[in-house]
């Protein structure tokens, strides 16, 4: 089984607060395709690991259906969690990478 057609990269998890919200989550990157057509979700791994304070997501491709254009397409990957909890890093998962979450506001 080789590499998967597609790269992720610029991954950046950081926290904000949103009143009403203690604290958001929020995280994202860029995944590059080879075709049109694609999409992405991030979301929760279950389940999570030992410790509370690395974030586990899986990266979920949708593949295309049907026809699409020969062109490469960059997709953003997006994830946001209300919490009134601080993680220290967020994983993305099947191949990493482990990246700290910045605080902002």
């Amino acid at each position: 089984e080789g590499n998967p057609p597609w790269k992720c990269s610029d991954w950046s998890p950081w926290h904000g607060s949103r009143p009403p919200a203690p604290l958001v989550l929020t995280v994202v990157g860029e995944c590059t395709f080879p075709t049109a057509g694609y999409s992405v979700e991030l979301r929760r791994h279950e389940p999570q690991g030992i410790n509370p304070e690395y974030l586990l997501l899986d990266l979920v491709v949708y593949e295309p259906t049907g026809p699409v254009a020969q062109v490469i397409t960059t997709v953003e990957a997006r994830y946001e969690e209300e919490t009134d909890f601080e993680y220290e890093t967020v994983t993305i998962l099947p191949d990493g990478p482990s990246i700290p979450v910045r605080k902002l506001g």
